[in-house]
């Protein structure tokens, strides 16, 4: 049975020992959601006891130069991003399918002596820096990026951008809205990465209306690019 099934108690529980994914290209964004597909062994276990314990578990990015030693315990990057399983599908061959729903950003102190296959790690709860003078922009800019996501979604063609378009329309935290629009329209890894240790909260929302100004700006353009 699960101590707890809140996912933010849930989390800071499992800091002193927690389970890490190390992927090249894969960063979890707190408030975002990540599916991933677990095939090696050592991760399979991992999940295994991942769910039968907290179904806490970070994805740590691998620092460069990995391919050497994959197999073994390459570096990471310090700052990953914390996450509860919110889904999972164990597939006949023993592989897994899984849901990983963003809880927060930490760093790593320190790793632990490998007593399993996979990996485990001693991490510390990053928390998001507020400067008093930016008080009034955060609040501002706050407003900049729900509009500029609603005026995203209505210039798509499609209506894949609803749930977000959902989710921004509702959120009046600042904070949670910039992790919420930055999960879904980042995907090059390094500029997820980059976002992810931003904790200047008034730098992470300009990171995030930059990103949603160049898609306007992308799906706005006549076709071929011409005016």
């Amino acid at each position: 049975m699960l101590p707890t099934t809140d996912p933010r108690e849930a989390t800071m529980l499992a800091l002193d020992r927690l389970k890490i994914f190390p992927l090249p290209a894969s960063v979890l964004i707190p408030r975002g959601y990540l599916p991933l597909h677990v095939f090696e062994p050592r991760y399979r276990d991992m999940i295994a006891d991942c769910l039968a314990h907290d179904r806490v578990l970070a994805v740590a990015t691998l620092a460069p130069g990995w391919e050497t030693n994959y197999e073994g315990r390459p570096a990471v990057l310090p700052v990953m991003g914390v996450g509860f399983v919110e889904n999972d599908e164990r597939l006949a061959n023993g592989r897994f399918n899984i849901l990983l729903h963003g809880v927060l950003r930490a760093r790593m102190l320190d790793e632990h002596a490998p007593t399993h296959s996979y990996r485990e790690i001693r991490a510390a709860v990053l928390s998001e820096i507020v400067k008093p003078d930016d008080r009034g922009d955060i609040e501002a800019l706050g407003v900049t990026l729900r509009r500029l996501v609603l005026d995203l979604v209505a210039a798509l063609p499609n209506s894949t951008a609803r749930p977000l378009a959902r989710s921004a329309a509702g959120e009046r935290d600042p904070s949670a809205l910039a992790d919420i629009v930055g999960a879904a329209v980042l995907t090059d890894a390094d500029q997820r990465q980059r976002f992810l240790e931003e904790l200047d909260l008034k730098h992470r929302l300009d990171l995030a209306i930059d990103r949603v100004s160049q898609m306007l700006l992308q799906v706005s353009q006549p076709m071929g690019g011409e005016a």
